[in-house]
């Protein structure tokens, strides 16, 4: 009986960790999956148009997001693209009816419904919460600050937190691929447009990140593949 107990206080304190580590690798091969689909469609976009991103504020962004669109297999958009035309001159007035309401369910997470590592509630600036797809296999992908890309790749399901299940990438001008490296891009702030007091982020370089995702925000995972 003795020997039972402890096998089964032995058992309880390594099975979860088990299964949280098979979790995060399940999860990194899907974050592996989001390139490769966001790869594809800017690869198709440049193919078509010759066109690359330029980093733009969140007004102009959905001319370019509605273009990728179309070659994502998208179950819902928090953009309305059939109102997003290159003819046009958006303006802050005229962004917002491209949104779909507030209270679109396929926007990002709402503020404080989302961690990072650290158990830290994290919010969004509301300028970019509607720039927000819901792909056909369940990832959320997030058009976030300007040129950054963030990935929910289970969506609402949980733990719903940065270097778990949420990771992100950065368009960098003139590529046809998201930067995930240090190579043409030297730091990253993720987030950055809704960094303040209650919601700071950090300044993550390729002496810091690996630091940061064991022990940090999570952020610095999104380059740890």
């Amino acid at each position: 009986m003795i020997t039972l107990g402890v096998i089964g206080v032995v058992a309880a304190l390594t099975i979860p960790g088990l299964i949280a580590d098979a979790q995060d690798r399940q999860f990194r091969a899907a974050y592996k999956e989001s390139i490769s689909i966001l790869s594809q469609a800017m690869k198709l976009v440049y193919n078509e148009t010759e066109e690359t991103y330029t980093s733009v504020d969140f007004v102009q962004m959905p001319i370019y997001i509605c273009k990728l669109q179309r070659y994502m297999k998208v179950n819902s958009s928090g953009i309305d693209c059939s109102q997003v035309s290159d003819e046009l001159v958006y303006t802050s007035t005229l962004a917002w009816p491209l949104n779909r309401g507030a209270q679109d369910t396929t926007y990002w997470h709402k503020s404080h419904n989302w961690f990072d590592k650290n158990k830290t509630p994290q919010m969004l600036n509301s300028g970019y919460t509607g720039l927000t797809f819901r792909l056909m296999n369940g990832m959320m992908i997030n058009f976030n600050c300007y040129n950054q890309i963030f990935v929910d790749v289970n969506g609402d399901k949980k733990p719903n937190t940065i270097g778990r299940d949420i990771y992100f990438m950065v368009f960098a001008n003139g590529t046809t691929s998201p930067n995930i490296g240090f190579s043409t891009i030297k730091t990253f702030v993720p987030n950055g447009c809704s960094r303040n007091g209650q919601n700071a982020t950090p300044t993550l370089t390729k002496d810091n990140y690996i630091e940061d995702c064991i022990h940090g925000s999570g952020w610095g995972c999104s380059f740890m593949l």
